[in-house]
């Protein structure tokens, strides 16, 4: 329940912002997010992964319905990709390995300034 939250936390967050924002704002979004809400480092990669990815891929999916793939075609000429799907798919998967990187950093400084308890005398 909780990856559910964050990725929609993430999803939502970067959705509005990126239209204000620079690229990049996804990833800052999933390192706050992971950094703030506990997790471990996979489910934060996964919660980043999929919340950037989706955003990506569905704004990506919408430039290229609105401008009837003009823009694709171009690109597809400059990249040795055939298909412009696979061109909007690799978009999404760009933005979701940021967002998943970006993420799993965050839960990483989380655990990294989280207070251990002594479990013995020795210890």
């Amino acid at each position: 329940m909780k990856l559910i939250i964050r990725i929609l936390i993430i999803g939502s967050i970067t959705y509005f912002l990126s239209t204000f924002l620079t690229w990049w704002t996804g990833m800052i979004i999933s390192l706050l997010v992971c950094f703030l809400l506990p997790s471990s480092i996979l489910n934060a990669f996964i919660s980043g992964f999929l919340g950037v990815g989706l955003v990506w891929l569905g704004q990506a999916w919408v430039l290229d319905v609105a401008n009837k793939s003009a823009f694709s075609k171009v690109i597809v000429q400059l990249f040795p990709v055939e298909d412009p799907i696979l061109l909007i798919l690799i978009t999404g998967l760009i933005g979701g390995l940021s967002g998943g990187l970006a993420s799993s950093t965050g839960a990483s400084f989380r655990l990294l300034t989280r207070k251990t308890k002594k479990t013995g005398y020795y210890s």
